[in-house]
């Protein structure tokens, strides 16, 4: 049943799939949020229509990503909230495509920090729907998650 497990697993990742990777809740001198986007796959993915969405009772956004945005294989793409994600510092974020399906969703978040740290999935794009997938790391938007070196 393990080794069955694993073929289906392997199967899963080469499908490919669009994550939210990194997500920016209160960037230092009040910045603008953003959220990361991932595409863990081997083809590009035309994410144009989809939506990210900070909850935070209230509902925050959502930010619709342009038509014909493409996210290349292992690529990126950075969602940026401006006035519609507001000043709260906390919230869980949702992906939905065009047609309005959940694609990813983060749990509850809180950063008070004011900081250029971010919650990243560590590695990229680990999706298994666990809060241990998340990591607090300095931010590296549009780049690989990576934890910083111990002092």
């Amino acid at each position: 049943m393990i080794s069955l497990f694993g073929v289906i697993a392997l199967t899963a990742i080469g499908a490919g799939a669009i994550v939210i990777n990194e997500v920016e809740l209160n960037p230092p001198g009040n910045a603008t949020k953003w959220v990361e986007l991932y595409n863990d796959g081997e083809e590009d993915v035309n994410v144009g229509g989809w939506a990210v969405t900070i909850v935070n009772p209230p509902w925050k956004g959502p930010i619709t990503i342009p038509e014909g945005t493409v996210i290349p294989a292992k690529g990126y793409y950075l969602a940026e909230g401006a006035l519609q994600w507001g000043q709260d510092y906390n919230g869980t974020v949702i992906l939905e495509d065009a047609a309005g399906i959940k694609v990813d969703e983060t749990h509850f978040m809180n950063d008070d920090s004011d900081s250029d740290f971010t919650y990243g999935r560590y590695p990229n794009g680990l999706d298994t729907d666990q809060k241990s997938d998340w990591k607090l790391m300095k931010g590296t938007p549009k780049a690989e998650n990576a934890l910083s070196p111990r002092a």
